[in-house]
């Protein structure tokens, strides 16, 4: 399965290090981003492979989801990675409005925050 957007309910266009260039995002590395092997002892995104071995387009769509991998992976404790809750919430979201307006829908968040 050919992925169009992270597994994990993030949206790269609207990260600052994509934006600048310096990340290049789940999809085009294929679950490797740039700060993976900085900042973690994984080659590979977890999410990543584990959606790909399981062959969904996006977490949500596991019958495990939320499984105990994905709650502490984006445990908040760690705090380079959004919490959990708000990866599920996203996830869910995109699920019940459809992947357009969900991109919608961050987009317009995070020019808000501006």
């Amino acid at each position: 399965m050919k992925l169009k957007y992270p597994p994990c309910g993030a949206l790269c266009e609207i990260c600052k290090d994509f934006k600048r260039e310096r990340c290049n995002g789940c999809i085009k590395t294929k679950g490797k981003p740039w700060f993976l092997k900085r900042f973690t002892k994984f080659e590979v995104c977890p999410i990543h492979d584990c959606a790909a071995t399981k062959k969904v387009s996006k977490c949500v769509d596991c019958e495990e989801f939320p499984c105990k991998k994905f709650l502490d992976w984006y445990n908040p404790r760690i705090g380079f990675f959004r919490s959990s809750l708000a990866r599920v919430g996203s996830l869910f979201l995109r699920k019940k409005v459809g992947t357009k307006k969900w991109i919608e829908i961050l987009v317009e968040y995070e020019g808000s925050k501006k």
